[in-house]
């Protein structure tokens, strides 16, 4: 009886498998799902490639910026990527970017992404993150500012990708920034 069960249970897997699709003419499958993953993958891949190095320091109004080569990138334990622009060294004036990407692209996945950038951004406190301000950018985005004045943090979601931008700057700015990242995510 088992070896039977078994069998039919095979045969039933082996014929549809081999099937394929039903062709019914109006399918919402993507004809090349290759094609549609590529597509739906964040144009950026590393927090570094969000903004220039020449459109930080634009949008910061200084002459130029550094990276910090020996803090930047990815982390190999949450997987955050992450890159800090400064202005001179021994200074807070600057901005830090981090990059992440939802471990699956389905609201669950993208909600967790968002969550988890939005309570770095605040610092896990509850205060601030219930302060928090939307912002019209990317698919989800909100603004915190520092408890002490100058700077905050912006967290923008643009499907599956989140980029989180904290600094001096202003909100305007962090605004401005968010929106040039928005089109390249």
């Amino acid at each position: 009886m088992r070896t039977l069960l078994a069998a039919s249970t095979l045969a039933v897997v082996a014929i549809a498998c081999s099937s394929g699709p039903a062709e019914t003419g109006s399918s919402s499958e993507p004809a090349n799902p290759t094609a549609s993953a590529a597509a739906s993958r964040p144009k950026v891949q590393a927090a570094c490639d969000v903004l220039t190095p020449a459109e930080v320091a634009s949008f910061l109004k200084v002459p130029e910026v550094r990276k910090d080569d020996l803090n930047s990138g990815k982390n190999q334990f949450t997987g955050v990527d992450l890159c800090y622009w400064y202005v001179k060294e021994g200074s807070p004036e600057g901005i830090a970017v981090t990059f992440r990407r939802a471990a699956s692209d389905d609201e669950g996945g993208r909600m967790l992404a968002f969550s988890s950038a939005k309570g770095d951004a605040v610092e896990h406190d509850v205060k601030r993150s219930q302060e928090a301000q939307p912002v019209a950018v990317g698919d989800e985005g909100v603004y915190s500012p520092y408890p002490v004045p100058p700077g905050g943090s912006i967290v923008v979601r643009v499907g599956s990708a989140v980029v989180t931008m904290t600094g001096t700057a202003s909100k305007d700015t962090l605004v401005a920034m968010a929106k040039l990242a928005a089109e390249r995510m």
